[in-house]
């Protein structure tokens, strides 16, 4: 009798300790999908200074675990088109990100992100593809516990990738966790 009157009283109390959990906090990761507009740079002949490029379209989505408090690594998937069949691409990231909120259920979430990128045309003729570091920053808008508005900058100094020596975009995306 003792253990079963122990056994319910357990079972009662679980749900009391389940409700004193840190609601924010019990998420390990997210996942996210993004629209971006950019521009590649180029050196000019006329003048130590980049000179821009037409805009290009990209498309993709990611996702990143958290390894301790806001510190998280991810990786994406992404295409990019610079307007015509012979100039597009897939470009694939890993990084490591830290954020500043990461805890926010509503509000604002700033982070900073680095790492390498693989860009690769989509044409064989294009070259085999080339690795090139990237850094940016962004913020999650939490609007809803589980889903949040993602702004972004990101850059991509991929000097050797012809014709380009950067990839400059601003992306925006639904973050979901």
């Amino acid at each position: 009798m003792k253990k079963l009157l122990g056994t319910a009283s357990l079972l009662l109390m679980v749900p009391a300790w389940a409700s004193a959990q840190n609601p924010d906090d019990h998420y390990r990761g997210q996942g996210y999908v993004y629209f971006g507009l950019g521009t590649g740079t180029y050196q000019c002949f006329r003048g130590p200074f980049p000179c821009p490029h037409p805009l290009f379209k990209a498309v993709g989505g990611g996702g990143e675990g958290f390894l301790y408090k806001g510190l998280g690594f991810g990786a994406e998937l992404g295409y990019a088109n610079w307007g015509g069949y012979d100039n597009q691409a897939w470009i694939t990231s890993g990084d490591f990100s830290y954020h500043l909120r990461r805890r926010a259920a509503r509000g604002i979430d700033p982070f900073v992100l680095a790492g390498a990128s693989l860009i690769v045309p989509t044409l064989k003729e294009g070259g085999r593809g080339d690795v090139a570091p990237n850094f940016g920053g962004g913020a999650n808008l939490w609007l809803a516990k589980h889903a949040a508005l993602r702004v972004e900058f990101r850059d991509i100094a991929a000097a050797n990738f012809w014709p380009y020596d950067q990839y400059l975009s601003f992306r925006v995306g639904l973050t979901l966790r």
